[in-house]
């Protein structure tokens, strides 16, 4: 079983890997802490791979180890998302010929505003905007990572959000006129 426990282990893997990066990295904020997690979340999987029940797939098996991994971090931390390292990541702004300065300026003021009204949201709050809104996952995709029934998925995403965006409106006229 040894062997093909193994081989079985690192196939999987290596097929979750981006998936867990990913998940990691928006939940950490950066490139450095997000491989961390991802290293522990592969090591922690390896460990626990023997009560691997393939209820679940394992893409969301591991996926909820990797969201354990960065709370668990977070909370030794008390670090906050990063969402100047999302918008690197996925080439958010537009190039700067296309944009006045003081547009580019209001923008960063509104990314400023919004990393750290996700900060002081609750970690199970962020942890399921990041899965849903930044990661793209489907609510059943979001219900079996982190063992929460589909309906307390969706009414926790959506308070969630109304708490993001009362931080929000809060904080700036900047989200007056956006929809957030």
């Amino acid at each position: 079983m040894g062997l093909f426990h193994g081989k079985s282990f690192e196939a999987m893997a290596a097929e979750a890997e981006s998936q867990v990066y990913k998940t990691c990295f928006h939940m950490m904020g950066n490139p450095e802490d997000a491989a961390d997690c991802a290293q522990e979340t592969m090591l922690r999987a390896y460990r626990a791979f023997s009560s691997f029940r393939r209820e679940a797939s394992f893409s969301t098996w591991i996926v909820r180890i990797a969201l354990n991994v960065c709370s668990d971090e977070l909370r030794k931390r008390r670090e906050i998302l990063s969402l100047d390292a999302l918008r690197e990541e996925t080439g958010f702004d537009p190039p700067a010929d296309q944009k006045s300065a003081y547009l580019q300026l209001e923008e960063k003021e509104r990314l400023r505003l919004l990393r750290r009204a996700l900060a002081e949201l609750p970690e199970e709050a962020r942890q399921l905007i990041v899965l849903r809104d930044f990661r793209g996952l489907s609510y059943e995709d979001i219900a079996s990572a982190t063992g929460l029934p589909l309906g307390t998925v969706k009414s926790r995403i959506s308070r969630a959000r109304e708490k993001l965006c009362e931080r929000l409106k809060k904080t700036s006229e900047l989200f007056s006129s956006v929809s957030v």
